[in-house]
């Protein structure tokens, strides 16, 4: 069954690309509107003249406060890379895992980007996709000069472990450079290469049998409202 990976990050990318450009068109306009009512004000002087440059003027912090200020394209690199995290995750023996992508928690915004539930247990994974160098220190990963939060990524987990009732490991998958071979820890989060991701999943006590990842996957489809299901 083909997976929806990354379908929250698309429609975010699609709804960011909207907004932008809605408001490059207004702020345009109002740019043009400042211009023409600044030239009026100093064409007639006077209280008219006066009360056109606080036009100009409110115009222009109009259109600065509705400036864009994300740039879309990081919601289009998020989903490139959770469909490419996807694929990985597609290497797993099949008929003993089971991985779900694009979970929404209900009563949220937010969505868990991968559900893996195999052998070794429940495994929440958060896809992070960055241009700019990783780096680890103790118990912190920056992505260039930002450190990355693990915050999300721990609450996701626990929200599905109170939902399923079992144990969640969170993981978050990197596509991006510099970071070791071994990964890093991020407070109480693991974070890895994605392309170390699936050896990571794989290895460890064997901690369920296929009736209970059967049973947890069954759950995980009713509590979540997902796109799709990859069995692999």
């Amino acid at each position: 069954m083909h997976s929806r990976a990354g379908t929250s990050a698309l429609d975010g990318y699609r709804s960011a690309r909207a907004r932008r450009r809605r408001g490059a068109v207004v702020g345009a306009g109002l740019l043009a509107l400042a211009g023409l009512a600044g030239w009026a004000a100093v064409e007639l002087g006077g209280p008219m003249g006066v009360l056109l440059g606080v036009l100009a003027v409110a115009c222009l912090g109009v259109a600065w406060l509705i400036r864009p200020r994300r740039d879309p394209e990081r919601w289009r690199r998020g989903a490139a890379g959770e469909v490419a995290t996807a694929r990985l995750l597609d290497r797993l023996p099949g008929g003993r895992w089971v991985v779900l992508h694009d979970l929404r928690i209900p009563g949220s915004r937010a969505n868990v980007d991968h559900l893996v539930i195999g052998p070794t247990g429940v495994w929440v994974i958060d896809t992070k996709t960055t241009r700019a160098r990783v780096r680890a220190g103790w118990r912190l990963v920056r992505f260039g000069d930002r450190p990355l939060d693990p915050g999300p990524t721990m609450w996701e987990a626990q929200v599905v472990a109170d939902r399923l009732g079992t144990r969640v490991r969170p993981v978050i998958a990197v596509h991006g450079r510099g970071l070791r071979r071994r990964g890093a820890r991020c407070g109480q989060v693991r974070v890895l290469s994605a392309t170390r991701l699936v050896r990571h999943l794989r290895r460890g006590r064997r901690r369920l049998d296929r009736d209970r990842i059967a049973d947890l996957a069954e759950r995980a489809g009713r509590v979540f409202f997902l796109e799709k299901a990859s069995y692999g």
